[in-house]
């Protein structure tokens, strides 16, 4: 099997794995007061994971990166009593530099990995663990990525009662994803909710692709982004936002290949249940989530598929060695 193939496998295996992953996730849910006294910290995929966490819970969980983290945490003395590490392998070298800089100032650990016999997962107060099916080779991230977001929100969306239509959003997000064309430069534009996914959206294009890709917040993209935009580039909006809208329209009127890609809930039976409850709010935004997450991996696989590619760019890629050496 190649990396390409696998990638797809992996995606494929999210429809049936994630809605066990969630009902796993029950009880683990934190009250107001415990959420203001909770970091949380990643790396790549698992930073964008965290700042989930970050974003539905009002951000009073807070989201650093994990180098940035160990070199602040000491003015964090008093204010936060629990760190969350999400790391799929539980070995990166920021995310146990970080446990052991949480512990020096006496904060609680909990990891969330997928590898309970890590040096993270041996070495935290406790572990969430994320169990799911894979390929079996090394290849993109995505299942790992769906289940750590998953994990993220269920710190401050009470899993008990919020009933996801997976398989709904997939295929939603199939079919969204057939006709969208990557640019030369591709720009994926977040708002306040969806900027995480803008992150891991661009990673997939630089990890599946090879191609440049930025990640850009919806407000600050006017501000800087747009001006280096030229013919063969690709704005891609994953926004329902009015100023998204009138930035598509705009760039399209002068000439720039833009994509606003909305999102509308639809429960399993056709009925739209975004209606305004606090309840139905949290389902909306965790839906809202798990489609961007879909629709990236699902982007980046069809024009992979469409180039011709057998592997994912990175496992070829001549700095891989590099990168590895500066992760673990």
């Amino acid at each position: 099997m190649n990396t390409l193939d696998a990638y797809e496998q992996e995606i494929s295996y999210q429809i049936e794995e994630l809605p066990r992953i969630m009902n796993g996730m029950r009880g683990i849910w934190l009250s107001d007061d415990e959420q203001s006294s909770a970091l949380i910290t990643g790396s790549g995929d698992s930073l964008a994971a965290s700042m989930v966490a970050e974003r539905l819970s009002g951000f009073r969980i807070q989201c650093i990166d994990p180098l940035e983290l160990s070199s602040m945490i000491g003015s964090l003395h008093g204010k936060k009593s629990i760190l969350y590490i999400i790391s799929i392998s539980g070995s990166t070298r920021a995310a146990l530099q970080a446990m052991s800089k949480a512990h020096e100032h006496g904060l609680k650990v909990v990891a969330v990995t997928a590898n309970a016999e890590s040096r993270l997962g041996r070495g935290a107060d406790s572990t969430i663990l994320l169990r799911f099916k894979r390929a079996g080779i090394l290849t993109a991230g995505s299942i790992g990525f769906t289940a750590s977001l998953v994990a993220a929100a269920s710190l401050v969306v009470n899993m008990d009662d919020i009933s996801i239509d997976v398989n709904g959003l997939f295929s939603k997000a199939s079919d969204t994803a057939k006709g969208i064309m990557l640019g030369e430069n591709n720009y994926i534009v977040g708002d306040v909710l969806t900027y995480p996914l803008a992150l891991y959206g661009s990673a997939k294009v630089y990890e599946v692709l090879g191609a440049k890709a930025f990640h850009c917040r919806l407000e600050q993209f006017c501000h800087m982004e747009v001006f280096s935009l030229a013919e063969k580039d690709k704005v891609l909006a994953l926004s329902s936002e009015e100023k998204a809208k009138m930035l598509v329209d705009g760039l399209r009127s002068n000439g720039i290949d833009a994509e606003l890609l909305e999102y509308a809930y639809c429960d399993s039976n056709g009925s739209d249940n975004s209606n305004g409850s606090e309840s139905n709010g949290r389902h909306e935004s965790l839906s809202k989530l798990l489609y961007y997450a879909f629709l990236m991996q699902l982007i980046t696989l069809n024009n992979a598929k469409r180039l011709g590619l057998k592997e994912c760019a990175f496992i070829g890629h001549r700095l891989l060695g590099l990168s590895s050496s500066l992760i673990y």
